[in-house]
């Protein structure tokens, strides 16, 4: 936690919630066949590394130390994690409650007990406003369970769990698609996006054991992914994917997206590192976690105060509640950052 932070990879943060916003609110001919969710799988994929990073971080400390610590060290981590996640995230919901989230007002139990990945997972068509709550709530999950492993775990059992952690993910998706069919989303299931929290993690185990992220073995493993994941998404989005490697696709996406985050810790070409560094994106990665949070209730709250903007038709109406949406979402998420996020990070500075 005490590390500098990397400016490229708040970047590729910035960049990976303007895609989710575009996912969320563009129709669907403006986003093309570009795969826009790819940024949640990267919210995920950067989870598992970072938390992993502080955790092993912690267990060496904690070793080096000579007296009992893990009890110390998860009461640590789970206090920490809950200011900063779990108050801002809460306080979104109530704002989701207030501007008629539907599937909110509906279940709300499931939402606040971060576990409406579940629920989302058995639901025909994803709900208005709350759609992107299963990352948060898978992310939960793991910030409850990880730390037990991390901590508990033989040093020499880390690795092998972490590779079974990531194989459970295709394996899960195969097993829910083919005999669960009254689960059409069963990529919202915790098991399926363990490739994403589990490669992460495989990374930062690797790096803490000595890995240099610019070590050029990493390069043709990471490209034979990317293309991998290319051309299985490709037959999928053209309605005929293939049968078994179908299921490995995220998979092959989460060792692309390792490879990036590599190459950022490693050094990008400088006219790519300016551009993630310049100012308009680290002003967004700044506030990327409420901008995530709060982006997709925005058309919500604007239905209540300004319903005109549904009744101009065709591309200028699009274009306009494009405009409309962004602008709230930021006013909103810098709002949230300003008088939630910051006095929430002081608070667990005083308590460090």
């Amino acid at each position: 936690m005490s590390s500098p932070r990397n400016a490229p990879l708040d970047g590729w943060r910035a960049i990976a919630v303007l895609g989710v916003m575009w996912l969320h609110w563009a129709v669907p001919h403006w986003r093309g066949p570009i795969p826009f969710e790819i940024g949640l799988y990267f919210f995920l994929t950067l989870t598992g590394f970072l938390i992993t990073r502080i955790l092993l971080r912690e267990r060496e400390k904690g070793e080096l130390s000579g007296s009992p610590w893990r009890i110390e060290a998860l009461k640590r981590f789970q206090w920490r994690r809950a200011l900063r996640i779990l108050i801002p995230c809460y306080t979104a919901m109530l704002f989701g409650l207030l501007v008629g989230a539907e599937d909110l007002r509906g279940h709300p139990l499931v939402y606040f007990a971060q576990v409406s990945n579940f629920h989302l997972a058995t639901l025909p068509e994803w709900p208005s406003g709350t759609a992107h709550y299963w990352t948060l709530a898978i992310q939960q999950q793991f910030y409850l369970f990880w730390p037990l492993l991390v901590f508990l775990l033989p040093r020499r059992l880390l690795l092998p769990v972490f590779l079974a952690a990531i194989a459970t993910a295709p394996l899960s998706r195969l097993v829910l698609l083919h005999h669960f069919p009254e689960i059409p989303n069963p990529g919202a299931i915790t098991t399926s996006a363990l490739d994403f929290l589990g490669g992460g993690s495989l990374l930062a185990l690797a790096m803490h054991r000595g890995l240099d992220p610019a070590d050029k073995r990493l390069r043709l493993p990471v490209w034979i992914a990317l293309a991998a994941y290319i051309v299985l998404y490709a037959f999928d989005n053209r309605g005929h994917p293939i049968p078994g490697l179908r299921h490995f696709q995220q998979t092959f996406l989460t060792f692309a997206m390792l490879g990036l985050i590599a190459a950022s810790l490693a050094g990008l070409p400088d006219a790519l590192a300016r551009v993630l560094s310049s100012k308009p994106l680290q002003h967004l990665a700044k506030i990327s976690y409420s901008l995530y949070l709060l982006h997709n209730l925005v058309p919500l709250a604007l239905g209540w105060v300004l319903p005109q903007l549904w009744e101009i038709n065709g591309p200028p109406g699009t274009a306009i509640r494009l405009l409309a949406f962004t602008l709230g979402s930021w006013g909103l998420a810098w709002a949230s950052w300003r008088w939630i996020e910051q006095p929430v990070d002081r608070l667990r500075s005083s308590r460090r």
